[in-house]
Parts: structure tokens; C-alpha cells; sequence
């Protein structure tokens, strides 16, 4: 289930675009939302990182299990470190040197309804289990709760360069949206 409640959304039409014969996922106009695959696959792409799950019981070799250990962007930038865009999931919040490589927060995870349709257990309409993407995507989500923790981070996270998050969220917004997610705990996130 989505980890936030339908008044803190910040993604409100898609409802009405899951209703057109022709809808798409905003932002991505090759992926119907009536072409299952193709939706299986979209979601596993964007969301999953089976090799590194399978990793998952040796990772403690390299960082500790905790989702505190995610420091806000602007402390990103005090260590020196420059925020690289990257579309992959495996690299999200992977570091080396001087750099960090983030994948910016889709539209669509913003949406109670794209939750309900393609994510939530249960749901068939994408003709898979969703627990995994589920997890995943409840994981990534809350990544973002520790990356934005100032109006600062907000504003890093805004810019032009980056657009780590739709450019239309006010501040305010964003901390309703965000304030949900501080019930997520590791124990319902992918493992990685």
C-alpha cells in the first residue's frame, strides 16, 4: 500500500488519465497503461535491482543497514560531493570520490492511484506480485524523506540541473508528503 495518505499526494491526476483507452504514464509516453508487460517490465526497470538483492546479506561488508546512514543533500554538497542524475536504480545514492549519483523521484510514485493500480499486494492488474516492486518502490520513496530534510535540500533538489523532484511541489507540500513516510521502517523496504 502507498505509505502516504490521498491528502498529501502530490501527484492528483491519475486517476483521470488511467481512465482514457490510450492513457500513458506521464513522462514516459511509450508505456501504456493497459500493456501489462510492458508495465512489469517498466516498473522492474525503474524500481528492481535483483542483483543487488541477491547481494543483500553480504552488503554489511560495505556500510551499515540503516536508512539513517542517508545524509540530506545538502551535506551531499559539504563533503564535497557533486549529485549526479542517473536513471538507474542500482546506482541510487552509490558514492565514489567526489560524487553521489541520485535517481530523481517519479512523478508517478507521488499518486495514490498508481499506487493502487500497479504496487499495492494484491492488485493483478499488472498480472504479477507486486510485493517485491512494492517494496522497492516504498524503499526508494523513503529515500527521499532523508535526502530532503531542509528547505535547502528542497531547493538543491529543484534545481534545473538536477529536477530530483517535479519542479511544480511547493515546499509546503513536500513536507506533508514527506512527514507520512516517517513510519517506514527497514523491515518493509527491498533488503538492498
Amino acid at each position: 500500500m502507498a505509505s502516504f495518505s490521498k491528502e498529501a499526494e502530490l501527484a492528483h491526476d491519475y486517476e483521470l488519465i488511467a481512465k482514457a483507452p490510450t492513457a500513458t504514464v506521464p513522462g514516459y509516453p511509450l508505456v501504456k497503461w493497459n500493456d501489462s508487460p510492458r508495465m512489469k517490465q517498466f516498473l522492474k526497470q525503474e524500481l528492481w535491482c535483483g542483483d543487488l538483492e541477491a547481494m543483500a546479506p553480504r552488503l554489511w561488508i560495505m556500510t551499515t543497514f540503516s536508512s539513517a546512514n542517508i545524509n540530506p543533500l545538502h551535506r551531499q554538497r559539504v563533503k564535497g560531493r557533486e549529485i549526479v542524475v542517473t536513471e538507474e536504480p542500482r546506482l541510487h545514492l552509490v558514492w565514489i570520490h567526489n560524487r553521489i549519483f541520485v535517481k530523481p523521484l517519479p512523478r508517478y510514485l507521488l499518486s495514490q492511484a498508481f499506487w493502487k493500480m500497479f504496487l499495492e499486494e494484491g492488485t493483478s492488474r499488472a498480472g504479477y506480485s507486486q510485493s517485491n516492486l512494492c517494496r522497492a518502490a516504498t524503499g526508494f520513496l523513503r529515500t527521499y524523506r532523508y535526502l530532503i530534510q531542509h528547505e535547502s535540500d528542497f531547493h538543491i533538489a529543484q534545481q534545473d540541473d538536477l529536477r530530483l523532484i517535479p519542479k511544480d511541489i511547493d515546499w509546503p507540500s513536500f513536507c506533508r508528503f514527506i512527514s507520512e513516510l516517517s513510519h517506514i521502517d527497514d523491515t518493509v523496504v527491498s533488503k538492498r
